[in-house]
């Protein structure tokens, strides 16, 4: 997904995994956008926010192969 379809649907710049949908790591840059940690959550509340995240960015999610060929159309 580009990152302007991501805002439109209110997605929210942050990166994050989630772990059998009860632990979520939220992904800690620095400011030349290197790995530097992550912020575990288990509070049941938030981790069900970031469920909900993940479900929308995978209704509005664009799959693979179509992607790489707009993005190779992109570069032409």
């Amino acid at each position: 997904m580009w990152r302007e379809d991501a805002k439109r649907v209110n997605l929210p710049d942050e990166d994050f995994w989630i772990f059998d949908s009860y632990i979520v790591a939220v992904c800690i840059f620095d400011d030349d956008d290197n790995l530097t940690g992550a912020e575990l959550i288990t509070e049941p509340a938030r981790v069900n926010q970031y469920n909900r995240l993940r479900d929308v960015a995978q209704h509005y999610a664009t799959p693979f192969r179509k992607f790489v060929a707009e993005l190779a159309a992109k570069e032409e």
